[in-house]
């Protein structure tokens, strides 16, 4: 089969030949219809210090979706032909975080696309517990967003406080950054959404959605914040973005006692005005991938048209172009880019 694997510690990927996987007793394998570049594929293909850890080679990609084209021999609920997507954490089940319902920071977990063959391949193994079906109203493509769809459910539900009226300013207008504005909106907030000039088409994605954009090249975020305001700041600023700026921007533009939720993946060491921060009483709050509830509310959010994930699918590309669907993902022509196997 082919696929596209990280094969040196440098930055770039290759597209070859390997072996369909041998499924265990408790695994199934699944047919890849659509799987989605995320960007921490982006930073593993450009091999940014986060991801010098790794063990290479390896099959990228963790957002992805499929059909059953076989089931092993302990597989329970699934069959062959059933239309299922994967959680992109193996979690360990057994540990502290596992058991507290928190299997996102299980202390043995093991990530498709980095620690264990992911979905950028026209088949993947899949341990059975980690399945969810995907109702016939939702394409493949679609359903290869319910993983990023979950975090942002994570992000904003979990973690993040908000209430009606609140102000919310959603820093980064990538894909997360667009589900996660979607979804202040439905907890009642008046949400600004802010990128930088590159961003066109993705800006153009947020006003289909009706969700107000600042292009922070021609506007300063905290000014506007801060007028709109009367000087007070933002209830919640959201970092979507691996971004120094978006950070310092965060801290300058929220109300005292107000919160930051950080889920950008910074690629180094990142310089902000802690002083601030203990000045104002600010609450700063980290982020991270989601649980298992959270694919089953996401899935649920796409069902019921309350969330639009479509419309941030951009492109499409065969696993032969790999080099070309990461370049059209990092240059932000685009928003959502699929692979489709096959």
């Amino acid at each position: 089969m082919k696929a596209i694997i990280k094969s040196r510690p440098e930055p770039g990927v290759d597209v070859s030949e390997v072996p369909v996987p041998r499924i265990g007793a408790q695994e199934v394998l699944l047919e890849v219809k659509a799987a989605s570049i995320c960007g921490s594929d982006l930073g593993i293909y450009d091999y940014t210090p986060a991801y010098h850890q790794m063990k290479l080679p390896v099959i990228l990609g963790h957002e992805f979706s499929g059909r059953i084209a076989e089931v092993g021999s302990e597989v329970e609920g699934f069959h062959v032909g059933d239309r299922v997507l994967s959680q992109s954490v193996v979690s360990c089940g057994a540990c502290s975080y596992c058991q507290d319902g928190m299997d996102n920071l299980c202390e043995d977990s093991r990530l498709f696309g980095i620690h264990r063959d992911g979905g950028f391949a026209e088949y993947v193994a899949v341990p059975f517990r980690l399945l969810h079906r995907v109702p016939e109203s939702l394409s493949y493509e679609e359903a290869a967003l319910v993983e990023p769809l979950s975090n942002a459910i994570h992000f904003v539900g979990d973690i993040t406080s908000v209430k009606p009226g609140d102000l919310a300013v959603v820093l980064g207008v990538g894909p997360i950054g667009l589900l996660s504005a979607q979804l202040f909106r439905l907890g009642g907030a008046e949400v600004l959404i802010t990128g930088v000039s590159v961003d066109t088409e993705r800006f153009k994605i947020a006003e289909r959605l009706s969700l107000e954009t600042v292009n922070v090249d021609e506007e300063d975020p905290v000014e506007i914040v801060l007028n709109r305001t009367n000087g007070e700041g933002a209830d919640i600023a959201y970092v979507a973005v691996g971004a120094t700026s978006a950070m310092v921007q965060a801290l300058e533009l929220v109300k005292k006692r107000g919160q930051v939720t950080v889920v950008g993946i910074f690629p180094g060491m990142v310089e902000v005005p802690l002083t601030r921060l203990v000045r104002r009483e600010t609450v700063v709050r980290g982020a991270y991938d989601a649980r298992r509830e959270n694919f089953e509310q996401a899935i649920k959010m796409m069902e019921d048209e309350a969330v639009n994930a479509a419309d941030l699918i951009t492109h499409r590309f065969p696993l032969e172009g790999a080099d070309e669907a990461f370049e059209v993902a990092k240059s932000k022509v685009g928003c959502k880019v699929l692979f489709i196997p096959g």
